[in-house]
């Protein structure tokens, strides 16, 4: 009762929201999970340095809502609700380990490349790392031959083995898919950076790509 109240209290800064989810029973599953995997979910804020292992929960809540949610205009653009009004959503009871570190990886891929594009890379890049991660998950379940709820601690190896082999890939495939989405969308007119950014802030994209 004292938590609810604490909640309901704080249901206003998404920090302060952050923090009060970090004592959620799905959170210490989920840390104690990822642990078991060789790698470290930090569900509390520190002023520590990450490591590569080290999975923050605001980046896996962005990465769980892109890849495996299909919402990558919410992940980019709802943050403040990651961990409010979203959050059942994304920490449903079904997440595991092995699905928040796939996930993570991918989006951090995406984000990477976003941060980096290529010189002659497609203006897209800019704006689509969610879209692009969202994508490249779709396509390491098809490689999988399975569902996102059959991804687990069993299969995981499988996973981080097509993760490392293929994720260049995944990555250029996706950005292709985006681009005949974009140009089924708009046609042969050209897009402005501005068209973009806002195509990137709707869901609608989301359904072409499927």
């Amino acid at each position: 009762m004292v938590h609810k109240i604490t909640y309901a209290a704080n249901s206003q800064n998404p920090v302060d929201l952050k923090d009060l989810r970090s004592n959620d029973e799905r959170q210490q599953r989920l840390e104690m999970d990822i642990q078991q995997l060789g790698f470290h979910y930090r569900r509390k804020r520190t002023d520590t340095g990450t490591r590569s292992t080290d999975i923050t929960s605001g980046v896996a809540a962005e990465a769980v809502l892109s890849v495996w949610r299909e919402k990558p205009h919410q992940a980019r653009f709802f943050s403040r609700e990651h961990f409010g009004k979203l959050y059942e959503s994304i920490f449903t009871d079904q997440l595991n380990g092995a699905q928040v570190i796939a996930a993570v990886q991918l989006y951090r891929f995406a984000e990477n490349r976003r941060k980096r594009p290529e010189p002659d890379g497609p203006d897209c890049v800019r704006y689509a790392s969610c879209f692009v991660a969202m994508q490249m998950g779709r396509k390491l379940l098809a490689d999988m031959g399975i569902q996102i709820n059959s991804m687990n601690h069993k299969n995981f190896s499988e996973a981080q083995q097509l993760i490392e082999d293929k994720t260049k890939d995944y990555w250029t495939d996706s950005v292709q898919d985006i681009q005949q989405a974009l140009q089924k969308l708009y046609g042969e007119q050209a897009i402005s950076l501005q068209q973009l950014s806002a195509t990137f802030r709707r869901g609608d994209l989301v359904a072409m790509l499927e």
